[in-house]
């Protein structure tokens, strides 16, 4: 039999996600954008981001959100030890900096000038691929530097100079 305290706890989860879910649905969106026509809309080929760039970046977002599940799992597992769970939350907290700090190098990158920059950090080093049609070993330098200022405990940064046409092809 459940208890007063559990059957409020379970209701009180139910009407907050659905409150969430009514301010992040998509109808609620449309019904905005149909009443504002005046609101921007940005793709990827407007901003100057690149489709090819934005693949790779979604494939990484999709292996780090299955390492974030299999953690999810362990912290909900009810015979997992103690220990066991912090190190998961630990890591799940990793996880979500090192993906920052990628997003915010991209940014750093961009903001210097080139069209577009992918970010990925690995156990291994940082490999950072920039779109532009001229490369040296200054602007490489350039970049090594913002990015070894922005991650630390790693040695290996990996900066490659691509064009456009070279992502495409």
């Amino acid at each position: 039999m459940i208890k007063k305290n559990q059957f409020a706890l379970i209701f009180l989860t139910i009407v907050t996600m659905l409150a969430v879910w009514y301010i992040k649905s998509p109808v609620s969106a449309d019904k905005e954008n149909d009443n504002d026509n005046t609101t921007p809309v940005i793709n990827e080929e407007e901003s100057g981001r690149l489709e090819e760039l934005a693949l790779m970046r979604e494939a990484i977002r999709n292996e780090r959100s299955l390492a974030v599940v299999s953690l999810d799992a362990v912290i909900a597992d009810e015979e997992a030890s103690l220990a066991s769970k912090e190190a998961a939350l630990q890591e799940k907290e990793a996880i979500s900096a090192l993906t920052e700090k990628e997003v915010l190098l991209e940014l750093q990158v961009i903001n210097s000038g080139y069209q577009d920059a992918l970010v990925h950090a690995t156990d291994t080093g940082i490999e950072v691929i920039v779109v532009s049609d001229e490369d040296s070993a200054a602007k490489a330098n350039e970049i090594i530097l913002m990015t070894l200022a922005s991650f630390e405990g790693y040695d290996t940064v990996v900066v490659n100079f691509m064009s456009e046409e070279e992502l495409k092809g």
